[in-house]
């Protein structure tokens, strides 16, 4: 009994020898994918890092377009305010100018009633400068009426 017990033990050893070396195999394997794992986790640590950046990086980007649009609707409603102080002139002008037109239609029309008595007096022995400039007086005055389309 005792050889019978001695092959057992000896199978026993080599069984636990064998299962010890499977254990051993094991954790080996485990341990390498533990690290391999744990390369996965910094590469992912490091994506996510790099995605975090480039997120803080496209908010800044967004609040400085933002910022920008801010200043280029400001500067929008200044060139509307200046345009529209422009049609505001522009229409005082243009009243300005009728005002003008009407100023100088009365006053051709005054000029023309003044030539028309003036042409009422008649002066006799009158000297050749007097003459001479009653000439010149009423050449102007046909000249006037030309230009400004009287009679």
């Amino acid at each position: 009994m005792a050889g019978r017990r001695a092959i057992i033990s000896r199978r026993l050893a080599q069984s636990a020898a064998h299962a010890s070396a499977d254990v051993k195999k094991l954790i080996e394997r485990s341990a390498q994918e533990v690290r391999g794992g744990s390369d996965l986790v910094q590469g992912a640590a490091k994506k996510i890092d790099e995605m975090l950046a480039n997120a803080r990086s496209s908010a800044d980007l967004v609040g400085s377009i933002a910022s920008e649009s801010s200043h280029q609707a400001s500067a929008i409603g200044e060139v509307s305010a200046a345009m529209h102080t422009l049609e505001k002139t522009t229409q005082h002008n243009s009243s300005l100018v009728e005002e003008t037109n009407v100023a100088i239609s009365t006053t051709e029309l005054q000029v023309a009633e003044m030539d028309r008595l003036v042409d009422l007096f008649t002066i006799r022995d009158l000297d050749p400068v007097a003459v001479a400039a009653i000439s010149i007086n009423e050449e102007s005055r046909r000249n006037r009426n030309r230009r400004f389309g009287s009679t």
